[in-house]
């Protein structure tokens, strides 16, 4: 049976408690045993059955004041005879006589682990007063340590930073496009600049050319006047010597001639170098301003769209069927008369090749209308740089034909292509611009 607090003596545990407790351990790890069923410790001596049934009434808090265990079995005089008549004769704590058969479970008593099976004697303390005491092995009352947890956080948490992390790698690939895309636009800048630095020094060389030219025109011209001049002194020196007023005379008329006809010549050789330095200087002035050159370098063009249309010299206008435009000009078409005997361009002429799916008048000189032009007379000047605007005719929108899709709902686009001629005042040197893209895009509504 459970020993009572004031039975415990310093003395006894020391003789007895802790052999009691030595007795428990696991001779590998040292851990005191104790029987559990259930996660809790049942008494030593209990049956299956009572284990079970003890186990099922401490979880529902019923009392177990009518389970009792069995005593180990003493055989016939081990066990002491002591007058129980007389309290006065017991003098121990050894000298009490346990009468009966069984021992009864303490209510109180949750922890079994200093309990021992298989002996008479069997050390019981309370485990209270066991803490409180000194000099005793207490190490199955120092809990282990807990082993270190790696690093958490909420799930909840997690989740909402991972949906941040997501929104901030997209942002970051957005981002990363657009910066492909300026580093693109950067790259086609750069090599418009290099073409152009290439335009350039081309043209400075030219200049350089023509200086040369001019200088030695000057050694000549320089030449012949000192000849011009020998000539003279020699045509004094023979009209003295003759001492005859007329073939000096006549001697003068034919230097004058002869001078004539040499600076005429020399008037020429100028004006054609100054008309090749002038004319280098126009070619590099047109490709810098964005036009493109023709066969001969003789014109300059570009197709100037008010929308870009993805291609160069190409025309785009965008109407829709519910609220259509009410203008149909695009843009302008820039020409540039760069022709060195200084030819006047009289015409130009805007034609369609193909319809691309739309009948009639697409894209024209003069007006928006059915009646659009497809050429207009112009006086361009050598040097001068004209612009005449084009229209697509404004009828393309509305409910009129072509419609947008209906199935989609969505817009419909139409291509093709067009050619522009050019025209000079004698009828030679005239240039035609080929293959050029025009675009048309029809929305569903405004």
């Amino acid at each position: 049976m459970a020993a009572k607090p004031e039975d415990f003596r310093v003395s006894e545990l020391l003789s007895k408690g802790s052999k009691a407790i030595d007795k428990t351990r696991d001779k590998k790890t040292g851990s005191i045993m104790v029987r559990k069923m259930g996660g809790r410790q049942i008494p030593i001596g209990l049956s299956r059955d009572d284990a079970k049934t003890f186990v099922k009434f401490k979880k529902r808090g019923k009392s177990i004041s009518w389970l009792k265990k069995e005593k180990p079995f003493v055989k016939y005089g081990l066990q002491p005879i002591r007058d129980l008549k007389n309290p006065n004769s017991i003098k121990y704590k050894s000298d009490w006589m346990d009468t009966d058969e069984f021992d009864i479970i303490p209510e109180q008593q949750e922890k079994f682990s200093g309990e021992t099976s298989g002996y008479i004697e069997k050390p019981k303390y309370n485990e209270e007063e066991l803490k409180k005491s000194l000099d005793v092995k207490v190490d199955e009352l120092i809990k282990k340590t807990k082993p270190e947890k790696a690093p958490y956080i909420l799930k909840s948490k997690y989740l909402k930073l991972q949906a941040r992390f997501d929104d901030k790698v997209s942002e970051l690939e957005d981002l990363r496009v657009q910066l492909n895309n300026e580093i693109s636009i950067s790259e086609e800048l750069r090599s418009l600049v290099s073409q152009l630095e290439v335009s350039e020094d081309s043209a400075l060389l030219q200049r350089a050319a023509a200086e040369d030219e001019t200088e030695v025109a000057n050694d000549r011209f320089t030449k012949l006047l000192s000849d011009f001049q020998q000539a003279i002194i020699k045509g004094t020196k023979e009209g003295i010597e003759r001492v005859s007023l007329t073939a000096q005379v006549q001697g003068l008329q034919a230097q004058k001639a002869t001078l004539k006809s040499l600076l005429e010549v020399q008037k020429d050789i100028v004006a054609q170098l100054t008309s090749q330095v002038s004319g280098a200087a126009a070619e590099s002035a047109a490709a810098a301003s964005g036009l493109t050159p023709t066969t001969g370098n003789e014109v300059y063009f570009a197709v100037v769209s008010d929308q870009d249309s993805g291609e160069e010299n190409g025309a785009k206008w965008t109407t829709s069927r519910k609220s259509p435009k009410s203008s149909g000009k695009a843009g302008v078409i820039k020409v540039k008369n760069l022709r060195d005997d200084g030819k006047k361009i009289t015409k130009i002429k805007l034609i369609p090749t193909s319809s691309g799916g739309i009948s009639g008048n697409i894209i024209g000189l003069g007006n928006d209308s059915a009646g659009m032009k497809q050429s207009v007379n112009v006086n361009i000047e050598q040097g001068q740089e004209y612009s005449e605007p084009f229209y697509f005719r404004k009828s393309i929108g509305g409910k009129n034909s072509p419609k947008p899709k209906r199935s989609t709902n969505k817009a419909r686009d139409y291509s093709g292509k067009f050619k522009i001629e050019i025209e000079f005042e004698d009828g030679t040197g005239n240039v035609k611009i080929e293959d050029l893209t025009w675009k048309v895009r029809k929305n569903k509504k405004g």
